[in-house]
């Protein structure tokens, strides 16, 4: 039997009162190829369920797909790890509302075995954040300009000091990103640091104690633009001081050679797998809204 197209397909009934033949011409297969799992996201489409809209039991779903619940529960539960679905007890699967950590977490997941993630999450981030910048001068809040001075002065102190501001350096640029309102922005943000995290776990050197203060002045100078409201010279000042990063960090990922890890993998992976699969309390998943 052919299955009809989309706009031929009966409307969706009430959850609860839906039909078996709705069931059917819902679910059918339309190619041998085609999963329990593309079935279920076809049929959200096509019955245009929304954040919190309810699916039908796993009983109605198997039998519409002449499949056992435990196939229909898998398949479920797969496109819950996607971030598509949500069980809630007693009650049933429901259709849940976009989160972007969810979707990080997901890129974040399938970055891990991509050698070259740090420094191409660096050239992403680098290019969105001088865009970002731009659109930014002249537009942020004195509350949003008083916290980045904030974060500059304790740079400064602690610069001064010989100590490490890698907490404050990550949360200047979190704010910022944080200010443009686009929260993938932020999650890159977000992802960045946490892999950084853990290439300093395994020895990737802060910047040294002479060149200290003058990346903190780096960051005063990108809010100085931001004030003034010259969008393309805080650009320029924030592409001039990611460089700077790249470099650093290229220098200490060439000096990492295969083959200084266990299991012949060399640390820089044994890190990303780290950071990118398990950050760990404290970092990544769970952390800060």
């Amino acid at each position: 039997m052919a299955v009809p197209p989309p706009s031929s397909l009966p409307p969706l009934s009430p959850v609860g009162t839906l039909s078996g033949e709705a069931l059917f011409w819902s679910l059918t297969r339309p190619a041998a190829t085609e999963g329990v799992e593309s079935l279920l996201r076809r049929f959200i489409v096509e019955h245009d369920l929304k954040p919190g809209d309810r699916l039908p039991s796993e009983a109605e779903l198997g039998a519409a797909l002449s499949c056992s619940r435990m196939v229909v529960r898998e398949a479920l539960r797969s496109l819950e790890a996607l971030g598509l679905l949500e069980s809630r007890a007693g009650s049933g699967w429901y259709v849940r509302s976009f989160d972007v950590r969810t979707a990080a977490r997901i890129l974040a997941r399938r970055l891990a075995f991509h050698p070259r993630a740090p420094l191409e999450l660096l050239a992403i981030r680098r290019s969105a954040e001088a865009d970002i910048v731009a659109a930014l001068a002249g537009r942020l809040t004195p509350p949003d300009l008083a916290a980045l001075d904030e974060l500059v002065d304790r740079m400064r102190w602690r610069a001064a000091r010989g100590q490490s501001y890698a907490a404050e350096d990550g949360e200047f640029h979190r704010r910022i990103a944080a200010a443009s309102g686009n929260s993938f922005a932020l999650v890159l943000v977000d992802i960045h640091w946490a892999v950084k995290a853990a290439m300093y776990e395994r020895g990737l050197a802060t910047p040294a104690s002479g060149d200290q203060p003058t990346f903190a002045e780096a960051h005063a100078s990108i809010v100085e633009a931001l004030r003034s409201g010259d969008g393309a010279e805080a650009a320029r000042r924030l592409r001039a001081h990611h460089d700077e990063s790249e470099r650093r960090f290229t220098a200490w990922l060439a000096s990492h050679s295969p083959g200084d890890a266990p299991d012949g993998a060399s640390a820089t992976d044994s890190a990303l797998l780290r950071a990118l699969l398990w950050p760990g309390p404290g970092r990544g998943e769970g952390t800060r809204g």
